[in-house]
This record gives structure tokens, C-alpha cells and sequence, in this order.
């Protein structure tokens, strides 16, 4: 009765660090999303002058839309590095990691991308870039680890959603700041791409007043450390120290020894599950998010939409997914995951489906009412990509597996992740500029192919806290038609 009393009463301090964490690691993953949107026309300009002048090199058109895409993709691909990064960094602990060592490669990156400016040099623009993609593969990853591992099992779903809240809140940020007028100028960009980096010094300055989650610092069989930790938290204060650790297990599902990717990878069961997340995540992208957040100017422009207003979109998109999000926080609980995700997914599809037809239609003829249709279809894709799509891909791949396997998991997830937004940022512009609304194609085929493979075998991975704690740390509700862990039906994968 005393542990439930404490679970109920003494959240606050822990919803608030693990809301800090979260908001400031995965802010800087949404604002260098967003960032190169409105501003892309400055930045090329200087890669075409820096080539001019230093190289004697004229780009064409259609070598600077490439160098562009190169660009914009540069982050997912550093991203990737991130990921094959994650087995390795595991051991540290993600508090560390998060707050520590990632921030460094942030700081490093930001500070590299202002400074191609003043060298008049854009190779150091690309790798500064590529180095807060390997920033965002990590703290994707590291991330909803952490927030396993300190927020109780009850609430754990809605915190988790917050991620996607966090990185709504950096494109706004980001959006906002590169508007012409703000940081967007000629001049004043190598501000604009540096500024991430301050949150990296505030949080790295922030790790030295807290602690490691009391999992790790009890992995490493540090037990002083980890009382301590649990105390910060949670304000569990025993004479026992048993009796604290059995009150922080009551509340925190026990994260046991990661397994690396291998290891995870070479039971079938597990296999199983890390494939099924892999898919989600790689739904999330081709439905098409990144490309709406990267490109949203070019997907109006090319539906001849009121010029005054293109610049704003990034930020207006923003502001309206994080308030798009909220309700996502409670029915991620009280509706599931399954039926949250598959159902928005299939309104994801619907809205490519109309971007595709309302851009083909403003190529013919600058119609008012394609206009405005491929806005309200804009709005349609938000509502269905913030209420379920978005957040619920953020954790759900460590769901699908045993807790031994959540870190390998979703080091694949976010990998596959990273993967499919290199491709579609990568080839969306050139192919939107060759062959207008039928670039869209790329999104409704693969979305509907990953429908067809998860409706029948996505479970529902609610986790049903109410059991009793020391079954609840070793079982998940996988729904009514699938076995428990290690039991899993491995011969459709």
C-alpha cells in the first residue's frame, strides 16, 4: 500500500525532469528538420557563389537542386551513423548519453555549419550537418530509453508522446527564427544554424545535477548511487534499501542488461517484433513527414498558393502539431496503439492521395479551389500524423520486443527511420520539379503496402500496469490473437 501511495503522490519531480530532458534533447532534432525550409533559397545562393568564387565551378539548376537534396538529407544520413553508434553507447547509460556525449556532437555540428559561412566553404556546411544527424539518430534512440527507465509504468505512454510534442516544438522554433525577416536572411543564417547549440550547453551543464536513472546505476551495481537516484526521483526514503529498490521496480518496469543487435536479432521471437517496429517507423516517414516538414514550401509554391503566406506555413504547421498532439497524450492510454496508429495512418494515405490529385490539377490551371483543397488536405495529413502516426512511432518499436531487446530495438527503428528520410528528402525534390503531383506516388504506395502488412500483425502493446508488479515487469498485452514473449509466431517473419 505504501509503494502505491508514493506512485500516486510523488510523480511531480520526475515528470518534470523527464519533461526538461525530453523537450531539450529532442527540440534541436525538430529545429534542424525545419530549419533549411524557409532560408533554402539564401543558402543556395551561397553554395552557387562559394562554387563561383572558390572553385570557378558555375552550378547548374539541376546540380544545385541536387547539391540541395544532398543537403537536406545529410541529416538522416549522419543519422544513420548515429543509430550503428547506439549498441556501443548503450553501456553508459542513457542519461549520460543524453545529456553528455550527444550534446558535444551537437554543439561541434551547429558551431561547423555557422562557420562554412565565413570560410566561404560548403563541404564544412554538410559535414556540420551530418553531425546533427548523428546528434538526432541518438537522442531518438537514447531518449524513450530514458524515459523507460524513470517514468512509471502507468504514465509511460503519454510522456512518451511528448517526444513528438518536443520535436513539434524545435521545427516551430526553427521555423519561426528562419523567417526572412528574424535569422532567415543572407546574413544572418550562420546564426540561425548555430543556435541549437545552446541547448546542448544548458543540458550538458544540467547532467551534473542529475542523477543516472536508478536502473543503470543498479546494472553496474553501484547500489549507494542508486538509492540516491531513486530518491531524487521519486522521494523514496528507506532505512531499507531493498525496500526502496522493490518500491522503484513496483513503479518503473525493470530495464534488465541490454542484448546488442545480434544477440536480439538471433532470437526469432524478438526478430519478429523488431521487424514489425522497423515497419512502423518506416511508415511514420513514408507517409510522408519529413518531406511535408522539409519541403512544405515547395509543396505550396507548386500549387500556387497566396505567396505572402508560403513562409509562414513551417511555423503555422508546427504550432498546429503540437496542439494537434495533445489529445494524442490521453488516447495513446485510452485507446491503444494499434487502432491509434492504423487508423491515422490510412488518413495519412488519404491526404497523399489528394496532394497528389490537387497538385495535377494546379498544373493544368492555377485553380483557386486546388488551392485551397491541397490546404485543407495539408490539414487533414496533420490531424491524422499528430494524432497517431507521429508520436506513437517514437516508442512503440521498444514495445514489441522483451525489455532485454528494447535498446536494439529501437536502434533499428530509428535507423530504418533515418534511412527512409534520406530517401524520400533525397529524391521528393527532383522528382517534384520533374514530374510534379505524381511525386506523391512515393508515399501512397509504400503506405498502403505497410497497412496491408500490419493490420493483420501488429499487436496491441498496452501495457496493462494494474497486474501484479513482478508479472507486469515480465509480460506485455499483446493482444487477444498473439502468445507472450518467446512465443511469438516466427514463420511470418
Amino acid at each position: 500500500m505504501k509503494s502505491l501511495i508514493i506512485k500516486s503522490e510523488d510523480q511531480g519531480k520526475v515528470v518534470a525532469v523527464c519533461l526538461l530532458c525530453t523537450l531539450l534533447t529532442i527540440m534541436p532534432v525538430g529545429y534542424h528538420i525545419v530549419v533549411l525550409n524557409v532560408p533554402s533559397t539564401v543558402i543556395q545562393n551561397f553554395y552557387a557563389e562559394a562554387f563561383r568564387e572558390g572553385l570557378g565551378v558555375e552550378l547548374s539548376a539541376r546540380a544545385l537542386s541536387i547539391l540541395w537534396s544532398l543537403t537536406i538529407a545529410s541529416q538522416a544520413i549522419g543519422a544513420l551513423i548515429g543509430c550503428s553508434l547506439v549498441s556501443s553507447l548503450a553501456p553508459m547509460g542513457s542519461k549520460v548519453v543524453i545529456l553528455t556525449v550527444n550534446n558535444c556532437i551537437l554543439a561541434a555540428g551547429s558551431i561547423l555549419m555557422a562557420t562554412s559561412y565565413y570560410f566561404s566553404f560548403p563541404p564544412i556546411f554538410l559535414i556540420g550537418r551530418m553531425m546533427t544527424g548523428v546528434y538526432s539518430g541518438i537522442a531518438c534512440a537514447f531518449v524513450p530509453l530514458f524515459v523507460q527507465q524513470i517514468v512509471p509504468k502507468n504514465i509511460k505512454g503519454s510522456l512518451s508522446c511528448f517526444l513528438h510534442i518536443a520535436v513539434c516544438f524545435g521545427s516551430s522554433l526553427g521555423a519561426v527564427l528562419s523567417l526572412p525577416f528574424v535569422l532567415g536572411s543572407a546574413t544572418s543564417w550562420p546564426i540561425l544554424v548555430s543556435l541549437p547549440a545552446i541547448f546542448g550547453i544548458v543540458l550538458m551543464f544540467a547532467s551534473s545535477y542529475i542523477p543516472d536513472t536508478p536502473n543503470t546505476l543498479l546494472q553496474q551495481g553501484k547500489y549507494t548511487k542508486a538509492i540516491e537516484s531513486i530518491r531524487f526521483y521519486y522521494d523514496i526514503a528507506c532505512d531499507d534499501e531493498d525496500e526502496a529498490i522493490g518500491m522503484y521496480w513496483d513503479m518503473v518496469p525493470e530495464m534488465p542488461t541490454q542484448l546488442t543487435f545480434w544477440e536480439a536479432w538471433r532470437d526469432g521471437a524478438v526478430r519478429g517484433g523488431m521487424l514489425l517496429g522497423m515497419m512502423v517507423s518506416a511508415a511514420q516517414i513514408f507517409s510522408g513527414s519529413m518531406v511535408s516538414i522539409s519541403y512544405s514550401t515547395v509543396m505550396f509554391d507548386a500549387v500556387a498558393f497566396m505567396d505572402f503566406l508560403v513562409p509562414f506555413l513551417p511555423a503555422l504547421g508546427s504550432i498546429l502539431s503540437i496542439v494537434l498532439t495533445i489529445p494524442a497524450l490521453h488516447m495513446v492510454e485510452s485507446k491503444g496503439r494499434r487502432p491509434l496508429l492504423l487508423k491515422t495512418l490510412i488518413l495519412c494515405v488519404i491526404s497523399n492521395i489528394f496532394f497528389l490529385i490537387f497538385t495535377l490539377v494546379s498544373q493544368v490551371s492555377e485553380s483557386l479551389w486546388a488551392s485551397w483543397g491541397f490546404a485543407l488536405a495539408f490539414l487533414m495529413y496533420g490531424v491524422g500524423y499528430n494524432l497517431g502516426v507521429g508520436p506513437v512511432a517514437y516508442f512503440l518499436p521498444a514495445e514489441l520486443v522483451p525489455p532485454e531487446a528494447a535498446s536494439a530495438s529501437l536502434g533499428a527503428a530509428v535507423a530504418v527511420n533515418w534511412f527512409c528520410t534520406s530517401l524520400t528528402t533525397l529524391f521528393f525534390y527532383p522528382l517534384s520539379v520533374s514530374i510534379g503531383g505524381w511525386s506523391y506516388i512515393i508515399f501512397i504506395v509504400p503506405t498502403s503496402l505497410f497497412l496491408l502488412i500490419l493490420w493483420p500483425l501488429l499487436p496491441e502493446t498496452k501495457f496493462h500496469y494494474k497486474e501484479d508488479p513482478l508479472e507486469a515487469r515480465l509480460l506485455y498485452d499483446l493482444g487477444p490473437t498473439l502468445p507472450p514473449y518467446g512465443s511469438l509466431n516466427t514463420s511470418l517473419f
